[in-house]
């Protein structure tokens, strides 16, 4: 607790969130409900105590650089180097955790790319080394033509190998200190189904129904993988099941799209979470209602569009730009995943 009361004593509680966008903004307005005065942008106008990392592109040698200020930076830049980067990641989960992940290969260039594919064999998955996104390559001429790879990743891409996995999970895990203790401590969220299409996140629905077997596995998981990684805050770890086998796919150490859910499910959401145990602060993870959203790409975001969505039965939104997040409660998860999935028609 040495490091909050340190921080709330100084006369300008000042957090620079690095980033831009509705997330970061978010962030910023949770720090802001706690008395704190935030800022957002890459560059901070003035010194601040803290930076809390919002952006998953920032390089972690600009990280080191507002480090040596003498401002703490959250998540700290050990654990960003790794998060950051799906190659190093995939490295330490398998290697340095012992976790079950998908066989993998790094790609630098894209004359390295179909050796790689050959090896790992098709179907396969073909991720950016940094950043968000993949592409499910059938054959080689799939490959060969696949336009999100001209020009290639500047980092390389990590290729995978495919599963037909029975679904997708999320676990938002909190690290903070435990006021009993004084020591840190997790808190898992409920767990947060998830659905992709061509590579973007287009579904989430918490709590996601899972036989006791696979629960204990993810939780395990992300049990070790937070323990390794030794930063306070949220992290979202994701995972495919197959049957009863978990993999580890990722983690985030950080708010994002899949945690916007938790705005109507918890009493306390994503942003909450990561700003309290960044700062030393309780942790609730409670989920008060079931719920599910989905993402619409280019929406629709006339009045009367967003009227109509709105319409539906315990169901708000959220324009993210040129995208909009859905939001639906329901008595039962299949409710509230009916509910998103007809206001978000209202949107396209």
């Amino acid at each position: 607790m040495r490091y909050f009361l340190s921080m709330s004593q100084q006369p300008n509680r000042h957090v620079h969130v690095l980033g831009s966008g509705p997330l970061a903004e978010e962030l910023a307005a949770a720090y802001r409900h706690l008395g704190w005065s935030p800022t957002l942008g890459r560059a901070p106008h003035a010194q601040p105590n803290l930076f809390a990392v919002a952006d998953d592109l920032l390089n972690t040698s600009d990280l080191e650089a507002l480090e040596s200020s003498g401002a703490e930076v959250v998540p700290s830049i050990s654990t960003c180097s790794v998060t950051f980067d799906r190659d190093a990641l995939r490295t330490t989960a398998a290697d340095e955790l012992g976790l079950p992940t998908l066989t993998h290969e790094l790609a630098r260039t894209a004359e390295e790319l179909p050796a790689f594919a050959e090896r790992i064999g098709y179907p396969l998955v073909v991720k950016p080394r940094r950043g968000r996104g993949q592409l499910v390559v059938r054959d080689a001429e799939e490959l060969a033509n696949a336009p999100v790879l001209k020009p290639f990743p500047a980092h390389g891409v990590v290729v995978e190998r495919f599963i037909e996995f029975d679904y997708e999970l999320t676990i938002l895990t909190a690290r903070s200190v435990d006021p009993a203790t004084g020591e840190l401590a997790t808190w898992f969220c409920e767990p947060i189904g998830t659905r992709h299409a061509r590579g973007d996140l287009v579904e989430c629905w918490q709590p996601a129904p899972l036989p006791d077997t696979v629960r204990d596995n993810a939780r395990s998981i992300a049990a070790r993988v937070t323990n390794a990684l030794e930063c306070r805050g949220i992290y979202a770890i994701e995972l495919f099941v197959d049957g009863e086998d978990v993999y580890f796919s990722a983690v985030l150490p950080l708010p994002g799209l899949d945690g916007m859910l938790t705005r109507a499910t918890q009493r306390l959401d994503q942003f909450e979470i990561h700003a309290r145990a960044t700062l030393h602060l309780p942790i609730d993870v409670t989920l008060v209602s079931p719920g599910a959203s989905q993402i619409v790409y280019g929406a629709n975001t006339d009045p009367e569009a967003l009227a109509r969505a709105m319409s539906v039965e315990e169901t708000g939104v959220q324009v993210l730009g040129r995208d909009v997040l859905v939001r639906s409660t329901g008595e039962s998860v299949e409710e509230a995943r009916e509910r998103a999935a007809r206001a978000a028609d209202e949107l396209r």
